[in-house]
């Protein structure tokens, strides 16, 4: 058996397939031709506008992710100036304003961070001073996330190493806690609609905790686990995705990806300490679970995996951290406040989120990334390194919704065997070749090829149509490309 052509489905409309064989292929006046449809979690979907986010009349819903603002929030309150942390600032109050006054135009339902909220955190502060500088910090970071408080859009924190002294700090009584713990995210969530806070993975802990949303006409959980994922955490991540097995589920994680070393950021390996460990333990065991969404590792990575644990299960991973990336100080008003130099490049690369946008019915995730700050699609033009080529961060990916069906049907199949020829014609190069086909019964169906021929005899175009031999007078003619005596339905 020969393959003989393939297309892509369409979620409306028809896919017509058409290819040409020998005779080879015909057993007396008869073709055997096989057609088969099936689901392959097909990645091969057109990325779209590099420049711009998606329709909003093209998809249901959409989330935004974001991760690793620690550098914005360590320098909105270290700068030795106040014109100077206010820079710093607004590169933080640029994503979470953006979404405020976006929320609806673009049907964001939920708002995810996946942690390093702030910067120095990382270990136990050494003396006074530096406790001040953490506080500091999150009261920054605090208060910027409280924009999408106010606004009433739904939305998960998660802490990073730089949030829980590298996974150390734990229980209600950690910093992170006093900030981001179930307290505020149960009174926030009276002001949700179609989502409700799950709840903390332990009484007054909320670095491992649960949301639910509805939207698209779908239920979704969000499970957010923080750096430094124990078994029993994984475990607890793994009761809550099996406790909501009818939802699509989703896994917030700090730790999961290393960047990709391809130009278009494809084929990510898994990060140490978590990724591996929640991979096995709770992504392979829940075939709800269809996106992972990560930060910590500097770069980007997109796996898309069509059969996790099961087949059928089909699992999109992102990591998505920009905070290495470099704007030069001009760029951002600092050479005059500041005492910078014009080419001095400073790590703003955190001022960009990604919209991930989601067309339920093709099942379809499109992703865009964008800087307010900047007002800027081409976040790896300000990567240091030079790694990727704008791929990276422009796709549509297929997703796993539960929604998801696969169906086909074949309304009609076609077979048509050249019989005679019906004319030759030499023209000059440019002109118009016509020949005249007599003979014809009305309204019957029948093909042509036409064969063109260069002066050397070398062929260089054949193309199959297909007409109805009925004009306005019912007539027979002169058959050329631009008659208007017959209807073309091309290959």
């Amino acid at each position: 058996m020969d393959l003989l052509t393939s297309g892509r489905g369409a979620a409306e409309g028809k896919t017509v397939l058409t290819a040409v064989v020998d005779r080879d292929y015909i057993d007396g006046q008869q073709v055997h031709v096989m057609v088969t449809g099936e689901d392959p979690f097909a990645d091969d979907i057109e990325p779209g506008d590099p420049n711009g986010f998606a329709d909003p009349a093209t998809y249901d819903f959409s989330i935004v992710h974001f991760t690793d603002t620690q550098y914005l929030s360590e320098g909105a309150v270290e700068q030795e100036t106040a014109e100077e942390r206010a820079v710093w600032e607004s590169a933080y109050a640029g994503v979470v304003n953006w979404i405020s006054a976006n929320k609806d135009q673009r049907k964001i339902s939920y708002v995810a961070h996946t942690g390093d909220i702030i910067e120095n955190n990382i270990r136990k502060p050494a003396d006074e001073a530096m406790q001040r500088q953490v506080t500091g910090e999150f009261e920054v970071s605090s208060k910027q996330q409280r924009v999408l408080d106010d606004a009433g859009i739904p939305n998960g924190v998660i802490a990073g190493n730089h949030d829980n002294q590298s996974g150390t700090e734990n229980g209600p009584e950690a910093i992170y806690n006093k900030y981001y713990g179930p307290t505020r995210y149960q009174d926030v969530s009276q002001g949700w609609q179609h989502a409700k806070y799950g709840g903390p993975w332990k009484e007054g802990d909320n670095q491992n905790h649960y949301d639910l949303f509805s939207a698209g006409g779908l239920d979704f959980v969000v499970v957010g686990l923080s750096y430094g994922v124990t078994r029993e955490e994984a475990e607890w991540a793994d009761s809550v995705f099996k406790k909501f097995p009818n939802r699509n589920g989703i896994l917030l994680s700090h730790d999961y990806l290393v960047p990709s070393t391809n130009p278009d950021g494809r084929g990510a390996g898994f990060s140490a300490p978590d990724g591996s460990m929640l991979y096995k333990t709770v992504v392979e065991k829940n075939p709800n679970v269809f996106l992972i969404l990560a930060g910590h590792e500097h770069g980007v990575g997109t796996n898309v995996k069509p059969k996790v644990g099961q087949v059928g299960n089909g699992v999109v991973e992102l990591l998505a951290d920009y905070q290495f990336y470099t704007v030069s100080a001009d760029r951002l008003g600092l050479t005059e406040i500041g005492g910078y130099r014009p080419e001095d490049q400073l790590q703003f690369g955190a001022s960009f989120f990604r919209l991930l946008q989601f067309d339920v019915k093709r099942a379809e995730l499109s992703v865009d990334t964008y800087s307010p700050l900047l007002n800027d699609f081409g976040a790896n033009e300000y990567d240091p390194a030079r790694r990727y080529n704008g791929l990276e961060d422009n796709m549509v990916l297929p997703v796993d919704l539960t929604s998801r069906t696969t169906t086909l049907q074949t309304d009609s199949l076609a077979l048509y065997k050249p019989t005679r020829t019906i004319g030759r014609s030499k023209v000059a190069s440019g002109q118009v070749a016509s020949v005249t086909w007599d003979r014809l019964k009305d309204d019957t169906a029948y093909a042509w090829f036409v064969t063109a021929r260069s002066a050397g005899g070398g062929v260089t175009a054949s193309e199959p149509s297909v007409f109805v031999t009925k004009d306005e007078h019912g007539r027979p003619g002169t058959w050329g490309p631009d008659s208007p005596m017959h209807r073309w339905f091309n290959r």
